[in-house]
């Protein structure tokens, strides 16, 4: 990332991890508002139409580029993980060489993206047995040692985040892209819900809409989730039920999580919850009482650990998964089939140098994203040295509050946007862009 030398401002990088988008810091960071310094590369949208597989399971894309792209001009750029102390910590630095084209048609627009990636993670806080401690534990989004005092690389989902100001409402958007959105936590507590918080607009207004693809869902599902940003002021609650600035929102449903803490209004039909939902619960140790033996497990796993890359779909969980009934003070699995899962046995379900076992179970109980949280189909290939990415969306939704118009007045020529990109193993950790803007070619 470029240094920014000349104005403080209490503003950080934008775009975040959706299912569990984090807080970016608790730092200033410095910016040259200077144009010599902003970006302001043009990302050119040629006519076109592109194919994309369809949403939904058992659609996966072979990396393969029509045609039709040979038309569209391609903008370079290089995103580097900005110096953020602390928050950023193991991955300031790291860069990633983007490449963007764009297509349009009467009723869509299309995005190709290729950004390189040492290797591909489409895993997310995989669950694992500790042997020394004999609990249940999941992966860090951070760099780690194992217990050989090696270094352990984290084990996040890479991702790829457009951000869009809907209807050119928020302030300085043009300039200062999704840094306009970012601000410093006056203090900082896990879980914490804080007045002036990271992650908001600047006033009633002012509304970003963002795609965030997830490789867990992009490879699984074809679909990146539609999420937008707003101030935060009478907005709805957190999933801690408290008015947080952190005001990410995903389309149509308020957040994720388990099945009883997604209002009923918003959860999809049949389903626990819009997406999917965290596949973690609280059981009391078989023998024990008191909330101090309490202790997290997964609520659903499959015994013969054959899983959708790293996930569960909700289809799974009435086919070949079992739900956890109980957990032993030595880690040992109940399911509710009476059968039992000894994680001590062998290395099926424990770390294995900087790897996992082959049994180590996923995060996160997914499902096809419905309403308008579904509004962009997208499609993933990693091709061994990067991720290559297809995007599709309606030129305009139904959702005219929270979605960006691409055919509304004016936005035709010269629309800001700006890009995050996660790679090595990153979490929130993103690489940044700022200050890009796109034209359509009439």
């Amino acid at each position: 990332m470029k240094k920014f030398k000349k104005s403080y401002l209490a503003i950080i990088v934008a775009l975040g991890s959706l299912i569990n988008l984090p807080s970016c810091t608790r730092h200033d960071q410095v910016l040259d508002l200077t144009p010599a310094v902003l970006v302001t590369d043009t990302l050119y949208v040629a006519k076109g139409t592109a194919t994309l597989q369809p949403q939904g399971p058992g659609h996966a894309w072979d990396g393969s580029i029509e045609s039709v792209w040979a038309n569209a001009p391609e903008l370079k750029v290089k995103s580097t993980v900005p110096d953020v102390p602390v928050e950023f910590d193991g991955f300031i630095g790291n860069s990633t060489d983007v490449s963007l084209k764009a297509l349009y048609d009467a009723n869509n627009i299309y995005f190709l993206v290729e950004f390189t990636a040492p290797r591909a993670n489409n895993s997310s806080a995989l669950w694992y047995f500790n042997s020394t401690t004999k609990r249940w534990a999941q992966e860090t989004g951070g760099p780690a040692l194992n217990t050989d005092g090696s270094y352990r690389p984290p084990f996040q989902q890479d991702g790829f985040t457009f951000a869009w100001d809907i209807a050119k409402s928020t302030q300085n958007f043009n300039s200062l892209s999704c840094y306009a959105t970012c601000h410093m936590r006056t203090s900082w507590g896990a879980g914490t819900a804080i007045d002036g918080a990271t992650m908001h607009t600047n006033g009633p207004n002012e509304r970003l809409d963002c795609w965030r693809c997830r490789s867990l869902y992009g490879g699984a599902l074809n679909q990146a989730n539609d999420v937008w940003i707003d101030d935060g002021a009478g907005s709805y609650p957190s999933a801690s039920g408290t008015l947080d600035k952190n005001q990410f929102h995903n389309d149509w449903q308020v957040h994720n999580g388990t099945a009883s803490s997604v209002p009923p209004t918003l959860q999809s039909p049949g389903y626990g919850a819009d997406g999917g939902f965290t596949n973690r619960q609280s059981l009391q140790m078989t023998g024990t009482t008191g909330s101090a033996n309490k202790v997290n497990v997964p609520i659903w796993l499959d015994p013969n650990g054959n899983y959708t890359g790293s996930l569960i779909l909700v289809g799974d969980t009435v086919s070949k998964c079992k739900k956890v009934v109980a957990v032993d003070t030595m880690g040992v699995l109940t399911l509710a089939d009476a059968s039992t899962i000894n994680p001590a046995t062998g290395t099926d379900y424990k770390q294995i140098g900087s790897g996992n076992g082959p049994k180590c179970i996923p995060s996160t109980v997914a499902d096809v994203y419905t309403g308008s949280r579904a509004d962009v189909t997208m499609n993933q290939y990693y091709t061994g040295s990067s991720w290559r990415m297809l995007f599709s969306r309606a030129l305009t939704t139904a959702d005219t509050q929270y979605d960006v118009d691409f055919t509304s007045g004016g936005t035709y020529e010269n629309l800001p946007f700006g890009i995050g990109a996660m790679f090595m193993g990153a979490n929130g950790q993103h690489a940044i862009t700022a200050g890009l803007t796109m034209s359509f070619k009439k």
